[in-house]
């Protein structure tokens, strides 16, 4: 952007047609910012919404495992795990349920052996 002080007829108006050049890349500069965090807020608002129906998918998925096996707990289980593995994005997992002051391993999702090997030991001892 370029102006021209032709016709100035003072050295002040030359300096307001400069100031006002500025003042315009300034303005254009604020607008590009507020561009670039308005493109920031929607990517993570967009990043939300998926992440809110992934929940969502899932739990629906756990919901339909419930109502389908009617007194078994261990398909119930396998889903809540196998869904919340995903959703952590998690390399393996296992579900423990608390019963009085002990964890007792109900299901295990990709459980590697050396960390089987660690729980064997950890309920020997």
């Amino acid at each position: 952007m370029t102006f021209s002080c032709k016709g100035a007829k003072s050295r002040t108006r030359g300096r307001k047609v400069r100031l006002t050049r500025t003042k315009a890349a300034t303005r254009v500069g604020e607008r590009h910012d507020s561009r670039a965090e308005l493109e920031k807020k929607l990517e993570e608002r967009t990043r939300e919404l998926a992440e809110a129906l992934e929940q969502q998918t899932a739990t629906s998925e756990v919901l339909r495992v419930i109502s389908s096996s009617p007194g078994e707990l261990r398909p119930v289980f396998d889903a809540m795990l196998e869904n919340a593995t995903r959703l952590c994005e998690a390399q393996f997992g296992g579900l423990f349920l608390c019963e009085g002051d002990v964890f007792r391993l109900v299901t295990v999702q990709i459980w590697p052996a050396r960390v089987a090997e660690l729980m064997q030991q950890e309920i020997r001892d």
